[in-house]
């Protein structure tokens, strides 16, 4: 039963270390590099969320999006990119994210989210609120000198 204490000790002081340690990460990072990681919030929401339904046998199904796994890849960049600077990194930044804003737009425009008629829901706003934060955040690190 001691062992189960100092065990279940030592895990809960590691876990109190890297959350202590990812806090100071935090707190010290710029106010423009906050607003990125912490657009990471919205940018899950576009990755959940349905962003269109249609009513089919008296209900509504939802649709999700077909490129929101691209986002998940677009949050890993931006998130590793606040320990690196420099204009590679702006220009990573910028062209990840207009891509998959284009991408959103287009499968809305050419009506590829789905065959059947649909209306479109709230995560597809988060799609487009997504990556505008992080490249109008982006724009700001840059022009600020930050990099």
């Amino acid at each position: 039963m001691e062992a189960l204490k100092e065990l279940l000790y030592s895990i809960g002081s590691f876990c109190v270390k890297i959350i202590r340690i990812a806090v100071e990460w935090f707190t010290a990072l710029s106010l423009l590099n906050k607003i990125i990681v912490l657009n990471t919030f919205t940018a899950f929401l576009a990755i959940i969320l349905p962003i269109a339904k249609y009513y089919i046998f008296e209900s509504w199904t939802d649709i999700n999006n077909p490129i929101a796994v691209y986002l998940i890849l677009i949050v890993m960049i931006m998130f590793a990119s606040t320990f690196f600077h420099g204009q590679i990194i702006f220009a990573l930044r910028i062209v990840t994210n207009l891509w998959y804003l284009i991408s959103v737009i287009v499968l809305y425009a050419t009506n590829s989210i789905s065959h059947a008629p649909y209306v479109l829901s709230i995560g597809f706003l988060f799609n487009l609120i997504a990556p505008v934060i992080y490249i109008g955040a982006s724009v700001m690190v840059y022009l600020s000198g930050e990099n």
